[in-house]
């Protein structure tokens, strides 16, 4: 017997009616956040981010469980291929999820200015969804990144992100001239998406931008 609105606990994929929800409780939850140091680096900021989503996800009764730094192996060789920032799952299968791959954006330097690090967003965060040897949702449809805005200013660090994309949109096999898209699970200007298509599916990564 399952409960109105969940998924099937041996459903193949993540269910896509909890991602709006997921989106939302994101941003709605980093509203009231304590926010960061400048100099803070992601894994803590995502270790106390965590424990605010998991709090908000009891109150509100949403139906998955968050974990945090969760390993991914190959269970060809039994080798680590990576591990997930965030983890989201409902039901049993372990290979079924919904992963936040979280990274900052625009961190001011040692000298006061600023570095984008949105090739690093790119290379280093959405490539482990949707590159050459994909650590993270392999033969699922979705995933996410979190970018941690350092400096405050959203705008110039999705336009950063942006370029990177179009600049790497082999790597990240996107169609000619697509880059971030508005997103089809959130109306908020803060959360945007990208389509990436692999061998055997269409790829979504939602890409949330979080002012500091």
């Amino acid at each position: 017997m399952t409960v109105v609105g969940s998924a099937d606990s041996w459903a193949d994929f993540f269910p896509d009616n909890l991602i709006p929800d997921i989106l939302e409780m994101v941003v709605e939850v980093w509203s009231s956040f304590t926010k960061p140091e400048y100099k803070d680096h992601e894994v803590p900021i995502t270790k106390r981010f965590r424990a605010s989503l998991e709090r908000h996800k009891d109150a509100r009764r949403l139906p998955f469980r968050i974990d945090r730094e969760i390993p991914v192996d190959d269970l060809e060789n039994s080798e680590e291929l990576g591990r997930i920032d965030l983890r989201l799952t409902q039901g049993y299968r372990s290979d079924v999820y919904f992963a936040f791959e979280c990274k900052r954006l625009n961190i001011i330097n040692k000298q006061g200015g600023t570095n984008s690090l949105a090739r690093q967003y790119v290379v280093e965060g959405m490539m482990r969804f949707v590159g050459e040897n994909p650590q993270y949702a392999r033969n699922l449809k979705q995933g996410g990144m979190i970018g941690y805005v350092m400096n405050g200013k959203v705008s110039n660090a999705i336009r950063s992100v942006n370029r990177q994309i179009k600049a790497y949109q082999n790597e990240l096999s996107m169609e000619l001239s697509n880059g971030l898209s508005a997103s089809s699970k959130s109306t908020k200007n803060l959360i945007k998406e990208s389509t990436h298509h692999l061998p055997d599916t269409v790829f979504t990564i939602h890409h949330i931008f979080l002012p500091v």
